[in-house]
C-alpha cells in the first residue's frame, strides 16, 4: 500500500508542475579560454589565437546544452606557468560562481605543466563542480569514457611538459647564439631606438625620441639628480618611455597611457650602454629546460658585445655619467658604513604604506648624524614619487615613523576598544528573555527544516527500489527523485542559514570570519610591532600635513558586528513590548 501510495503522490507533483513533466537538460554557462605562448603570428598556418577562439566558439555553439559566457586569451604567455593574467581571472570567475564549463582547443592550451595540469583536471576544476572540455584531444570530464582516460591524460600532459622543455631548449639556444651574435632579441626596442622594419634583431635610431635620451645623458653631466631630470621632464609633458611606446601604438595596455618619468627610469637609462652603440643582454635569464628560473646574472654572466649599432651619445659623455653615478654611489655608500654601527630599526610598515596622490609605496628613509652625545637617527618614510613627478602630479609627502605608529597605534586601541564594548553590549542583549524566546523560535524552525531535510532524503533513497519494482516508470522516477533531491538541497540550505542566525543569539557570540580571535590575540599590546601591523592593517594611505587613512583588515566584520548589535537593541525592544 506504501508504495502504491507513493506512485499516487508522484503522480500528484507531476499534476503540480507540468512544466517539468519531462526531464531537463542542464545548460552550462561556459568560459572560452586560449593561449599561446608567443605573439600572434602573420602566418595563417600557425595556431593562432583566432582560430583556437574561432574552434572553440563553432563547438560551443554547436551544442544546445553549452551557452558561451565569456571568453579568456593569454597572448604570449607560456604554458608551463599558472600565473597568466588571463587564466587567474577564469579561476576567480569559477570560484565566485560565474562559469561551470570551461572549453579549450586542446589540454596544452590549460598548461605544459604536468603536476598542475593535473591538479586542475583531478581536483580543482572537480571540486567546483566544473564541467572541462578539450576539443581536439576529445576529452569531457562528464563524459563516460571519461574515467578510461585516467592514464591517457596524464600521458599526454607528460608530453605536452616534454614538449615545453624541449622548446625552452631550442628556444634558449637560439637566442644566446644571437646575443653573442650582437643581434637585438628583445620584445621591444629601448627608449631611443627602434627595430629596423628589414631586420627586427637590428636596432636603428628613432629620431624623435633619441634627442631626449641625449638630454638625459647632459643633464645629469651638468649633475642633476635623477629625480630632478624626471621631474623636468614631467613638467614641460615629455612622454615617458612606456606612454611614447603606448602613444605610438607599439603597446596596447592602458595602464601606460598615462605613464610618467620616474627615478628609477632615469637610472635605467643612464646605465644602458645600447646609447654607445653597444649591446648587453642576458640581463635576465631563465631555462625551464635546466630548471633555471628567472632570475638576474652578475655582470660578468651576461652577454656583452660592442659595435652593433648606430650610438645616440658619445662615449666621453657616457663615461663621464658612469663616474659621476660611480661617485655618488661611493659616497652613499660610505655614509652608511660610517654610522652601521648604530642599531637600526624595523620597518614595520613594510608594503602597507601608500601615498594619497600617485599611489606608490612610501620608502623608509633612514638618517644619521652626529650629535651631543652621539649619534641621532631619524627615521621617516617618504613617497619616491614626489621629486620624480612634480607638485603637478604628486605633492612632497614625508611623516616620521614615530608619529606614524602613534597614529596607528592609537587607532588600533580605538576600534579594539570599539569591538570589546560591542560585544560586551550585545552579550547583555543576547541574555534577555526576550532574546532567549526569539532564539528558541529558531531552534523549532531548525527542527521541522531539518525533518523536512530527512524526509526528502529518505523517500529520494526508496525511490529507485520501487523504479526496480515496477511501481514508477522511468520518467516519473527520474521526476520524483529530481523534485526530492532539490527539496533536501533546498532544506539543507535553509537551516544552514537559520543555524547562522540562531548562533548570533548566543551569549558568547562575537561575529565571524575569526575577527574575535585576531583582535583579542592583540587587545592588550603596548607597542606596535610588524605583526600586529600585518595582522589588523590591510592598507594606510598617507595624504600629507597630518592626515592618514587606515583600511583594517577586520574593517566588513566590524562594521556587520556593529549593525547586528544595534539591530538587536531595537529587535529585543520590539518583542518586549509585544509581550506587554
Amino acid at each position: 500500500m506504501a508504495r502504491k501510495s507513493r506512485k499516487a503522490a508522484v503522480s500528484g507533483l507531476m499534476e503540480k508542475d507540468t512544466a517539468n513533466a519531462t526531464q531537463e537538460m542542464k545548460t552550462y554557462r561556459t568560459a572560452a579560454y586560449a593561449r599561446l605562448s608567443v605573439e600572434d603570428s602573420k602566418n595563417p598556418d600557425c595556431d593562432t589565437i583566432e582560430n583556437q577562439l574561432s574552434l572553440v566558439r563553432d563547438y560551443i555553439a554547436s551544442r544546445p546544452y553549452l551557452t558561451q559566457t565569456a571568453e579568456y586569451i593569454d597572448n604570449g604567455v607560456s604554458g608551463t606557468r599558472f600565473d597568466r593574467p588571463e587564466f587567474t581571472r577564469m579561476v576567480n570567475d569559477m570560484r565566485a560562481g560565474e562559469n561551470d564549463c570551461i572549453v579549450v582547443k586542446d589540454l596544452s592550451r590549460l598548461g605544459r605543466n604536468y603536476l598542475e595540469t593535473g591538479d586542475y583536471l583531478e581536483k580543482i576544476f572537480p571540486f567546483f563542480g566544473i564541467r572541462f572540455i578539450a576539443v581536439t584531444d576529445g576529452y569531457d570530464s562528464t563524459a563516460s569514457s571519461a574515467a578510461d582516460d585516467g592514464l591517457i591524460v596524464p600521458l599526454k600532459n607528460l608530453i605536452n611538459e616534454a614538449y615545453a622543455k624541449d622548446m625552452s631548449k631550442k628556444v634558449s639556444t637560439a637566442i644566446d647564439i644571437k646575443q653573442r651574435q650582437g643581434k637585438f632579441v628583445g620584445s621591444r626596442a629601448p627608449y631611443g631606438y627602434r627595430k629596423s622594419p628589414e631586420d627586427k634583431n637590428q636596432l636603428i635610431v628613432d629620431k624623435e625620441a633619441s634627442p631626449i635620451v641625449v638630454r638625459i645623458f647632459e643633464c645629469k653631466a651638468a649633475g642633476m639628480g635623477n629625480g630632478a631630470v624626471a621631474r623636468m621632464l614631467n613638467e614641460e609633458g615629455i612622454a615617458s618611455p612606456m606612454r611614447y611606446k603606448y602613444e605610438k601604438g607599439l603597446t596596447k595596455n592602458k595602464r601606460y597611457a598615462d605613464g610618467l618619468w620616474n627615478d628609477s627610469t632615469i637610472a635605467a637609462i643612464i646605465l644602458n650602454p645600447v646609447y654607445i652603440g653597444d649591446m648587453e643582454q642576458g640581463i635576465q635569464k631563465e631555462a625551464m629546460y635546466m630548471g633555471i628560473k628567472k632570475h638576474k646574472p652578475e655582470r660578468s654572466g651576461r652577454i656583452y658585445v660592442a659595435g652593433t649599432h648606430e650610438p645616440v651619445v658619445s662615449r666621453e659623455l657616457f663615461d663621464k655619467v658612469q663616474e659621476l653615478v660611480e661617485e655618488r654611489k661611493q659616497k652613499v655608500i660610505a655614509e652608511r658604513e660610517k654610522y652601521a654601527h648604530v642599531e637600526r630599526k624595523e620597518n614595520i610598515f613594510i608594503h602597507t604604506v601608500f601615498c594619497g596622490d600617485c599611489g606608490g609605496s612610501l620608502n623608509l628613509h633612514r638618517k644619521a648624524r652626529k650629535a651631543a652625545g652621539g649619534v641621532k637617527v631619524c627615521y621617516d618614510y617618504i613617497c619616491p614619487n614626489s621629486e620624480s613627478y612634480g607638485e603637478k602630479f604628486c605633492k612632497r609627502k614625508r611623516i616620521k615613523m614615530q608619529e606614524l605608529e602613534e597614529a596607528v597605534g592609537a587607532a588600533l586601541r580605538l576600534h579594539i576598544n570599539l569591538f570589546l564594548d560591542t560585544k560586551a553590549v550585545l552579550e547583555n542583549l543576547n541574555r534577555t528573555a526576550q532574546a532567549k524566546q526569539i532564539k528558541d523560535g529558531y531552534r523549532r524552525q531548525m527542527a521541522e527544516t531539518r525533518n523536512r531535510m530527512e524526509r526528502a532524503q529518505s523517500m529520494n533513497s526508496s525511490l529507485y527500489s520501487d523504479y526496480a519494482d515496477g511501481l514508477l516508470n522511468e520518467r516519473d522516477y527520474l521526476y520524483a527523485k529530481r523534485k526530492y533531491v532539490k527539496e533536501a538541497e533546498e532544506m539543507a540550505q535553509k537551516l544552514s542559514e537559520l543555524a547562522a542566525v540562531q548562533a548570533t543569539y548566543e551569549a558568547e557570540y562575537a561575529g565571524g570570519g575569526g575577527m574575535e580571535e585576531t583582535i583579542g590575540r592583540y587587545a592588550d599590546f603596548q607597542e606596535l610591532s610588524s605583526e600586529i601591523v600585518h595582522a589588523l592593517v590591510r592598507r594606510i594611505v598617507f595624504f600629507g600635513e597630518g592626515r592618514v587613512e587606515i583600511e583594517y583588515t577586520f574593517a566588513d566584520e566590524m562594521k556587520e558586528f556593529v549593525e547586528l548589535a544595534e539591530c538587536r537593541k531595537g529587535e529585543v525592544l520590539c518583542t518586549k513590548e509585544e509581550t506587554v
